[in-house]
């Protein structure tokens, strides 16, 4: 259908053969794919105001009843009268009928658009609605080590007694985890999805690169320790202190944070401080005998009953590269002078 011709029909200035050429089309299914088409590609005005398909009603009822009162005048001529009567309600009615069709059409046409205004928008909302994300959960009991593989395929390997809550899936313009305790982190490079890692004072940032952090809420001590690539690590919006702010890391390097003295500095390590854990190994430097016993009890999972009265010198250092308990604790007693018998998840030393 000629657009022109619509335009013609509307403004009510179409001859009575176009009136019917519109009235076909109307009535034709390829009218109401056109429609279709039409109304798909609507836009509603960007004051929001509705379409008041009332008010254009009232302007065509206006406009009928105008020609209704111009085809009732009676011409002067009285020879004349009869005729003209007859032939002003033929046109009175042919209007009418004119008048009707298009007051019909135009106020479905606007109720239709309105409709699908209304609907566009409700989509459109629903289309803004964010789709909430669902998180996965894991959590490691102690003696306990867990490879984890995420959506992106980043790798993480959970110490004991750790705790990491993560998407499903990740989606938008970053990737952020949320972590507790010890946890080696493999991430897959994506330059336009930084990683975030959410631990309790601290927050890092990288694109891809392996690195570990330690939360340890007992003492209070946070550190991020850089394997490979580059790492951005700075204090959470909860740790509000003095020496808060923002450090970048190469490898070998490491934020440690400490809660008590609210300090935040940049330092070196070695490696077996920092990741031997991952690869199944204790290691002790200069630890005192409650440490040791501490360590033991997470990393085995059990709990140690202390019979004997051991000095407890902070000057313990060695290395187990994945040993039993047993065997671990045949070299502990070399050094602290003490026997001991496993029960089941029990160590007694006597």
């Amino acid at each position: 259908m000629n657009p022109e011709l619509i335009r013609k029909f509307f403004d009510g200035k179409c001859s009575p053969e176009e009136v019917h050429q519109v009235l076909i089309w109307i009535n034709s299914e390829k009218s109401a794919k056109e429609l279709e088409e039409e109304f798909d590609q609507f836009e509603a005005p960007d004051n929001g105001d509705a379409i008041k398909s009332l008010a254009m009603l009232a302007k065509i009822h206006d406009r009928i009843t105008h020609l209704v009162n111009e085809s009732s005048v009676e011409p002067i001529d009285n020879v004349r009268r009869l005729q003209d009567k007859s032939k002003a309600k033929s046109k009175l009615f042919k209007k009418w009928q004119l008048g009707i069709a298009v007051s019909v059409l135009l106020t479905m046409m606007a109720s239709t658009v309105w409709w699908f205004s209304i609907r566009r928008e409700e989509n459109h909302l629903v289309a803004e609605k964010p789709t909430p994300i669902e998180y996965v959960t894991k959590e490691t009991l102690a003696g306990e080590k867990l490879t984890l593989k995420l959506s992106d395929g980043s790798i993480i390997q959970m110490n004991s007694l750790s705790k990491i809550r993560f998407p499903k899936s990740f989606s938008g313009e970053s990737r952020e985890v949320y972590m507790q305790g010890q946890i080696f982190f493999e991430v897959q490079r994506d330059e336009s999805r930084p990683f975030i890692v959410h631990s309790k004072d601290l927050v890092t940032r990288v694109l891809g690169t392996s690195f570990a952090i330690l939360e340890d809420s007992a003492t209070q001590q946070s550190q991020v320790a850089v394997l490979t690539g580059k790492v951005k690590v700075s204090t959470s919006i909860k740790a509000s202190y003095e020496e808060s702010g923002e450090l970048l890391l190469d490898p070998m390097d490491a934020a440690s944070f400490d809660g008590l003295k609210g300090s935040f500095d940049k330092i070196k390590i070695d490696y077996d401080n920092a990741f031997a854990w991952k690869d199944k190994v204790i290691v002790f430097r200069n630890s005192s005998f409650e440490e040791v016993l501490k360590k033991l009890e997470s990393w085995y999972g059990v709990s140690v009953q202390l019979n004997n009265d051991i000095k407890d010198r902070k000057d313990y250092s060695g290395r187990f590269d994945d040993q039993t308990l047993e065997e671990v604790l045949i070299g502990l007693s070399f050094t602290y002078d003490f026997e001991f018998e496993i029960k089941k998840s029990i160590i007694i030393i006597y």
